[in-house]
């Protein structure tokens, strides 16, 4: 929302011009439009299906069926029957009445044959009427739009007739079609229906297929011998689990454990009288054996006789479960043989049912066969019979339900106005929006933070340079340095020396604009770079700013000299240093007629004292550059010794040192400062300077780049901004404050 809202801010101005520049547009359109009638008619269409439907299957009339029938409608079939009937290729009016506002102001070739202008009137009919559907009903509801009402009336109500005919057309030729394709594939089921059930006669014949009942006699043993073999497998099962507990008992008799074997003889030999008899013995002597050792010891001859007949009764009871295990065995045998001879049975009958069943496959498919022709020959000759009918007596699907009648639609003025109204708008919408995607100029603080990744220092406002003032030099020496170096001590002795006179040039207003204004945005933005240069930790006491922008023409000129004004009056020593040796456009502004500065310092040929220009009543200074032909290597220069010892002692003489340098386009003269500067400012020109342009300088440059503190908008449009930068910009930046401040 805060998006559009600034967009509708900036751009309004050019949506205001596209809506103006639509009225006279849509007033003309309007009024050259001529009036429009829109004729009615319904109709209602029915569902009952015909002969060809009926052949094909039930059709579901549903949402895709009446829109198909709208389809058949709007075909060029009907259309060309209301041309026909009502002679419309004939009107000259009518082939010209769906002509548009341009297309009437320029003649058009009329057609020449009678196909063409049949054509051209088609046309014209299918582009005019529309066609749609009342609700979910079956109710259909025909427009036509005309500027003849009388003649929308007509076309409205032959469009049902129309239809009528092509349904009733289309029902006949499908019938006829449907009878003529139904005799001839009756013919032929006919004969491949007769074909098919002489076929099964043969095979059944030929492969000796009987059947009892409707089941074949093969199927009828086969079921007997598996019933058969089903009941042998389970006794030779049974007997063979029998076995199997008698042998698990006699095991546990072989082994001494008489409780083992107590519990196999509950379950397989509770029967045997012997057993029963002997496991009563065998009880008896197990509970005297147990009293007797209680009462006179193991080892008493009385209990080892008893253990002896114990032994001996666990023998007999073995011995007697052999004997019904050979039995279990016998009867084991004898199940086993039934059912491998069940199998074997079961086995051969299955192997002589086998040229059976595939017969029967066989069968089962010619049975189908003869039976599929015999439905289909049923069934086409029914749908024969009803296409003979249908034939004789077609039914139309249609009908209509009301004559068509007359109003008058066009033009419309709210729908005229809001189009109108609504194309101004998006052509102002869409200039808007192209000049938003052409502007790519940083335009906001935030635009500042976000894409070179560094504080914004201050909005520095466009102010008119429509005066100037002339500044005085003053002669000013500074003490020798002792400590520097041999050229460091060259340029300090020559800092002594205050007897060549130097006039700078007048000031322009701008560059003035700091005393005009203290509180203006002007001075504000200027001050805040001041106290960033404060603030940083990097420049120590002695504070050297480089002022630095991508391309000329920026302003940081203006801004160097601003900030140096600004400092100067606050009562610090600042020496403000042209280094753009290539275009020294700030040594022209304030000192014209300058013939020695900072080049022929560092070339030794003049001292320092005579090339600085102070101004008057501050404790500003100056120190320009004058292109001398005799210097070719200034660049070289910018690098050297010199250069250092001269920033050296220019630390140790001002306070503050403000560098103009050269824009980032010529890349090695900034780089060659770039030692002896502490930090530099960025001066981009709002609105102007593109974002992708800043971006690859600062690209190129990366160790430059970490020395930015800050970037400084100049030559901002303060009425404009605020469309920008709606928080800030309103309160902070008003013209009612810059107002106050300037008076």
């Amino acid at each position: 929302m805060d998006f559009v809202a600034g967009f509708l801010q900036r751009q309004y101005v050019v949506i205001l011009i596209g809506l103006l520049l639509s009225l006279p547009v849509g007033a003309w359109r309007y009024f050259a439009t001529p009036p429009s009638y829109t004729a009615n008619a319904t109709m209602m269409i029915d569902t009952r299906k015909g002969a060809l439907q009926s052949l094909l299957g039930e059709t579901i009339a549903d949402g895709p069926w009446i829109e198909s029938q709208i389809g058949v409608l709007k075909s060029q079939n009907v259309a060309a029957y209301v041309v026909k009937q009502l002679r419309l290729a004939e009107d000259p009016d009518f082939i010209r009445s769906d002509t548009g506002l341009f297309d009437r102001v320029f003649s058009q070739e009329p057609a020449k044959s009678d196909a063409d202008r049949t054509a051209v009137a088609v046309a014209v009919l299918r582009s005019q009427l529309e066609i749609r559907r009342v609700g979910l009903s079956y109710m259909i509801n025909i427009e036509f739009r005309s500027a003849n009402p009388e003649q929308a009336v007509k076309i409205a109500n032959a469009m049902i007739d129309g239809y009528i005919y092509d349904q009733l057309n289309a029902k006949y030729q499908s019938n006829r079609r449907a009878g003529d394709w139904l005799q001839e594939r009756l013919q032929n089921l006919r004969e491949q229906a007769a074909s098919a059930e002489r076929a099964v006669i043969d095979f059944k014949a030929k492969n000796n297929i009987v059947k009892a009942g409707g089941t074949l006699m093969n199927d009828k043993q086969l079921t007997e011998l598996a019933g058969q073999l089903t009941i042998a497998r389970a006794r030779a099962s049974d007997l063979k689990l029998r076995l199997e507990r008698i042998q698990a008992v006699r095991e546990a008799y072989q082994q001494d454990q008489p409780s083992a074997a107590a519990d196999e003889e509950i379950t397989e030999a509770m029967n045997n009288g012997i057993i029963t008899r002997l496991r009563t013995q065998y009880l008896d002597l197990v509970n005297r054996e147990a009293d007797f050792s209680a009462r006179l010891g193991k080892g008493h001859a009385t209990v080892v006789n008893l253990r002896n007949q114990i032994r001996d009764l666990r023998k007999s009871i073995r011995d007697e479960l052999g004997r019904i295990e050979e039995t279990h065995k016998s009867e084991y045998e004898i199940a086993k043989k039934r059912q491998e001879e069940s199998e074997k049975g079961l086995t051969a009958l299955v192997s002589q049912s086998t040229e059976t069943n595939q017969a029967q496959v066989a069968l089962f498919s010619l049975e189908s066969a003869a039976q599929s022709y015999r439905k289909l020959y049923d069934n086409f000759l029914q749908q024969y019979t009803e296409s003979q009918q249908q034939q004789s007596y077609p039914i139309s699907d249609a009908r209509a339900l009301s004559p068509a009648s007359v109003t008058k639609t066009g033009p419309k003025v709210v729908q005229a106005w809001t189009l109108t109204i609504f194309g101004g708008g998006m052509l102002g919408f869409g200039i808007g929006a192209l000049r938003e995607v052409l502007d790519r100029g940083f335009r906001t603080r935030e635009q500042v933070r976000s894409v070179l990744e560094t504080n914004c220092l201050g909005l520095v406002p466009m102010i008119a340079n429509d005066g100037s003032i002339s500044v005085a030099p003053d002669w000013k020496s500074t003490r020798a340095l002792a400590t520097l170096s041999r050229i460091k001590s060259k340029f300090a002795r020559c800092a002594d020396r205050s007897d060549r006179p130097a006039k700078i040039g007048s000031i322009p207003t701008m560059l003035r604009a700091v005393f005009a204004a203290p509180f203006s945005p002007y001075a504000d933005a200027i001050r805040a770079v001041k106290v960033t240069l404060d603030l940083n930790e990097r420049s120590g006491k002695s504070k050297v700013l480089g002022l630095i922008s991508c391309l000329p023409n920026e302003g940081k000129s203006t801004v160097a000299v601003a900030i140096s004004t600004l400092i100067a009056q606050s009562g610090a020593r600042v020496v403000l240093v042209d280094c753009d040796v290539r275009n020294p456009s700030l040594s022209r502004a304030l000192a014209p007629d300058a013939d020695a500065g900072f080049l022929d310092v560092l070339a030794g040929k003049v001292d320092l004292a005579d090339a600085v220009w102070t101004v008057p009543n501050t404790r500003m200074a100056f120190l320009p550059i004058v292109r001398n032909a005799a210097l070719p290597n200034a660049i070289e220069m910018l690098a050297s010794d010199a250069a250092d010892a001269l920033f050296s002692l220019l630390r140790d003489k001002y306070e503050y040192v403000i560098v103009d340098l050269a824009p980032l386009v010529a890349e090695v003269d900034v780089h060659v400062t770039s030692r002896v500067i502490d930090s530099y400012v960025l001066v981009i020109e709002w609105g102007t300077t593109k974002i992708d342009l800043v971006k690859y300088a600062l690209q190129n440059a990366p160790g430059l780049q970490a020395q930015i503190v800050g970037a400084v908008l100049n030559k901002v449009d303060m009425a404009t901004v605020r469309r920008y930068d709606k928080y800030g910009a309103s309160y902070y930046y008003g013209r009612d404050r810059y107002a106050s401040a300037v008076s």
